[in-house]
Order: structure tokens, then sequence, then C-alpha cells
């Protein structure tokens, strides 16, 4: 059991305004803090909630404890009447703070949460450090001139989660050959259920070989202190194993059958399959379930158009509906905005984050940061087959590690939880 700590303070309401958070978790503590320079102190309340949420690395079991009224009734009463009214109130006026309200209400979708509210400013000893909090990250937003955020003084040594998450992947010992190449040697890693891991690294570090080890592509050498597992099953079969993970990756694109149909595109998801065949049989309720995707993903209107006939970022969603239709515990993504425009980029990236909202365990690879949604916060860097560095997102996102991890100056830039990196 998790217990989070909220606060909100805000100078002048409207004004200058700060949210605090303190999690704790046995032994170990967490305290984030950030603020923004014109607002209110009801949306730093619902705030400093929204992103210790957000912190959290997978669904976890928490008690949530805040002074304001507003974010405890209005998050375990109200939101339900404002929903069934789309989003108005009994006096048919709009929500207040309706985007927050939508971002907080799908991420507490995602966990198990107990609401508690406490008396503000009553000597409650984790308020009063929480309300500290928020009125560090105002004073650091009003010094800033702009909006900041982040953790404080953190001092947790793992990322939160659950310890009696099962493990979707578990690899001991392994040596993996590509070709004539040793790619891994010695290699050893863990995915567990519910988790949101970023693998990061440059070319040729081994990234998309853990995915086709993952989706049975290729295999480890059989050593005597090798051990590898997949849903806890150390022998299985490779077809059940590809219709519990949904794969999409630049290789997959490539190598689609280009005369394929969109609808087509998305059935295949069924067989882990190149396009349908003859012997494949669909079912009523499998056919309704890909219009839903396609409509989801807002690729209806494309469900006859072939696959070689499509943009880059349509062939991306048709994939990635390929990869949901049967509704996997688990998405590995392999570089899934490369070669996609800004636009289409960002697109594919708020599709993204809905998944995460869903609680699957999503595997991402990638070499770069942008790709990286606030939502996943494990980090492992990789490297000429080896794990350099495996931890929380904020910890391993340094110019000076991540420098050290491509081999060049890089200056990292943080907004609202992405990351970017640039030259120097």
């Amino acid at each position: 059991m998790i217990d989070i700590y909220t606060d909100g303070a805000c100078s002048g309401n409207p004004g200058p305004g700060g949210w605090g958070v303190l999690l704790r978790n046995g032994e170990s503590e967490t305290e984030l803090c950030g603020g923004e320079l014109g607002t209110t102190n009801n949306r730093m309340e619902l705030l400093a909630v929204i992103e210790a949420l957000q912190f959290l690395a997978q669904p976890v079991t928490a008690r949530v404890y805040t002074d304001s009224q507003y974010v405890q009734k209005g998050i375990s009463e109200w939101i339900h009447s404002w929903k069934r009214r789309g989003w108005k109130t009994a006096g048919k006026e709009p929500v207040k703070n309706e985007d927050l309200w939508r971002r907080l209400d799908a991420l507490a979708a995602t966990h198990s949460l107990e609401w508690h509210w406490v008396r503000g400013h009553n000597g409650h000893p984790e308020n009063e450090r929480a309300d500290a909090l928020a009125r560090a990250g105002l004073e650091q937003a009003r010094d800033a001139g702009r909006p900041v955020g982040g953790p404080i003084v953190p001092r947790v040594s793992e990322t939160i989660r659950p310890a009696s998450a099962p493990s979707i992947l578990e690899i001991e010992h392994a040596t993996v050959y590509r070709d004539e190449t040793c790619v891994f040697s010695d290699f050893s890693f863990t995915l567990q259920e519910g988790e949101h891991v970023a693998i990061l690294g440059p070319n040729g570090g081994g990234k998309s070989t853990l995915l086709r080890l993952l989706s049975g592509e290729v295999h480890a050498m059989p050593k005597d202190e090798t051990r590898m597992a997949l849903f806890g099953e150390e022998r299985w079969n490779v077809w059940d194993v590809r219709k519990q993970i949904g794969i999409v990756s630049h290789d997959l694109q490539r190598e689609y059958l280009i005369c394929a149909e969109g609808l087509n595109v998305i059935l295949s998801g069924f067989y882990a399959s190149n396009d349908t065949y003859e012997y494949q049989q669909f079912s009523k309720t499998q056919l309704t379930r890909a219009y839903e995707v396609m409509q989801e993903l807002g690729i209806a209107s494309l469900a006859s158009r072939r696959f070689g006939h499509l943009s880059t970022g349509e062939q991306r969603r048709f994939l990635l509906g390929r990869a949901l239709v049967h509704d996997p515990p688990v998405l590995a993504l392999d570089e899934p905005t490369s070669g996609l425009d800004l636009k289409a980029c960002f697109q594919y990236l708020d599709l993204l984050r809905i998944q995460l909202t869903k609680g699957k365990t999503v595997l991402l690879v990638t070499h770069h940061l942008h790709e990286i949604p606030p939502e996943i916060n494990r980090v492992i860097f990789l490297k000429e087959g080896k794990i350099l560095a495996d931890g929380p997102k904020r910890t391993l996102l340094t110019n000076e590690l991540v420098s050290r991890l491509f081999d060049s100056q890089i200056t990292l830039v943080q907004v609202k939880g992405w990351y970017q990196a640039l030259p120097g």
C-alpha cells in the first residue's frame, strides 16, 4: 500500500501557484513539487494528485490524502454526475477545470485508490510537508518566470511498483546471436506485469533483438546457466505467446504485405500473421472488434485501402490496431514514431498514452527521447548488448548520463514530463 499526500497553494487566486506531493512506499519516500504563474488554488490541488499518479510506474493500490474537499468529493462523488451530463454541472454550466478532471479521471481508473480528506493547517505532519512543497513549487515558478515541476530530494532507489507483480519476461544469463553476431552475452532482464518501460540506446545496441527474443523470432543459446520464462512458463507455444503480445515495429511495417487491405491488417492480429488467409475464420464478434479499433484510431474510412497505398502514419496506425485488436496484456513498440511528421508523431503518441492508462504492460524500444511519454517511468540504458543503467526516468535522464550513453555532448529539455535532446 502506497500513501500519497498532496496539496496546492496559490498567491492571489488567481495568481502564481504551486503543488506538492509526498509519496511513501514503506520506508522509501519521494517528494515532488512544481508550479505555474497564472493559476488557481483548485487547479493546483488537482494538479498535485495528477502529478503524483503520473509519477507511478504502473497501477498500484494507494491511499490519497488531500486537504481539498473540492478534490476529494469531486473525484469520489460529483464526477459521476458530471460525466453523465457531458461534463456539465446540475445548473447545465461547463464544469470548471474540466481538462484536469478528465486527466485525473483517466489516471485514477488505472489504480485502486482510497480518497481521504484531512483538515489543512491542523498539524497533520504529512499534510504540512505537502503544503511546504507546494509553496516551494510556487516560489520556483515565480522565480523562474515559467511553469516548473519535478522531483525534490528524491529518496527512492528504484521505481515504485507492487512487489507481488508477476513477471511477464524473465531472462537470466542469456547469450543471443543474430546470424554470426553475438548481440547479448550473459544478459539478464525482467519485465513485470503492469510496468511501463522504455529501453533507450544507440543503434546496434540490441534493442530490436530484445523484442525479437520476446516474440520468439530469435532464441538464447542453450546453456546451463541460462533461464528464460514468458508469462511464468519456461516452455511455451510461440503462437500462443504472440497472441498475448501486441508488437509494432519498423521491421514489421517494412515487411508487411503491401497488397493487404486495411481491415485485414487489423484482423491479422488475431493470428499474429502477415495479412489474412482463407483458412482463417473470423467471428462476428471479432469483426465488430476490428471496426471498433479502426474507429478508435481514426482509420475506419481506410478499411478497404491497400497497405501499400497508405501513408507512413496511416500504416503505423493500422499496425497499432493489429496489435490492439485481440486486447493483449502486453504492448511492445519499436521506435513507434520513426518516419512520421510532427503532426502524425504527436497524434500517435496521444494514442499510445491512452493505452498506457488502460493498465497494459508497455515495453518501448527507442533511441528518441521524445517518444517516451510522461507515464513511462522506468528507463533502461542499453548499449553494445549490455544494460548500463536501469532505474527511474528522473534519475537517468540527465545531460551527463545521456551524453555518456550516446557518446555525444547532449543537453536535455524537459516540458510537462516530455524530454527532448539538443546538441551541445
